[in-house]
């Protein structure tokens, strides 16, 4: 039995959600959508937040036509993508959330609540707070990520981090900034305004800091985690809280 990795979101399908250590998750039918077992955390596209992840084992198919139909949809998987499909796992341990974000994950995931609870308000603190020279660190700390060997497939230094991030601050300024808050342009590039953008940077920059502060150096650091600590306050075991 193949090991692996499923994660499981609010909107998951119910077999999915009602998965439980010991137990077995398996399709109530051999068509899509399929389980998606990833092979390593940092491989984890993560869409929603929050989540349960899973250590799991991919089980054969039931059936012959199972069989079938499992080996057509896998042939289509390009090599390397990092994950496959399954009609059925064994659910063998619940495992942190957070192990999609790296190795500090879990200060990234505390960054992600903050962004899907940020309201207008607290985004007006967190835009007037953030350094002028932040963006500027956290350009040289990418670049920094970018010339370094790393897994294939990672997208960022902090997994999908990034990514989620994003659709959270956008989905905090559709509920709490009206409807001018996150609008799409008529070339069809999403715009934020203000506080939204500059809160959504501060964030972004926060959880590059605490996610990867090994890109940084203490300056760097101290320059990336000012919104977040004159908002909310220092990590825990934050090296750049001044």
């Amino acid at each position: 039995m193949v090991p692996g990795y499923l994660w499981v979101d609010h909107a998951a399908p119910e077999h999915e959600r009602a998965a439980e250590v010991g137990g077995r998750v398996r399709l109530p039918a051999p068509r899509p959508p399929w389980l998606v077992v990833y092979e390593s955390p940092d491989r984890i596209v993560v869409n929603r937040w929050p989540g349960r992840l899973f250590s799991v084992r991919v089980l054969p198919p039931a059936t012959a036509g199972e069989r079938v139909t499992l080996a057509e949809v896998t042939a289509r998987i390009l090599p390397g993508a990092g994950y496959t499909n399954a009609m059925a796992v064994g659910v063998v341990a619940e495992l942190s959330p957070a192990l999609p974000f790296g190795r500090y994950g879990a200060a990234v995931t505390r960054v992600l609540d903050a962004a899907q609870a940020l309201d207008e308000p607290t985004a007006h603190r967190l835009a007037r707070a953030r350094h002028r020279r932040a963006e500027d660190a956290c350009r040289a700390a990418w670049q920094r990520w970018l010339a370094e060997p790393r897994p294939s497939g990672v997208g960022s230094p902090v997994g999908s981090g990034f990514g989620l991030l994003h659709r959270l601050v956008k989905d905090s300024a559709h509920a709490r900034g009206g409807p001018g808050a996150w609008t799409v342009d008529g070339d069809g590039e999403e715009v934020a305004a203000e506080p939204w953008a500059s809160a959504h940077s501060a964030l972004r920059e926060a959880a590059l800091a605490c996610g990867a502060p090994d890109l940084l150096d203490r300056a760097a650091g101290a320059l990336l985690s000012t919104a977040w600590n004159t908002v909310y306050g220092g990590m825990p075991n934050d090296r750049f809280t001044t």
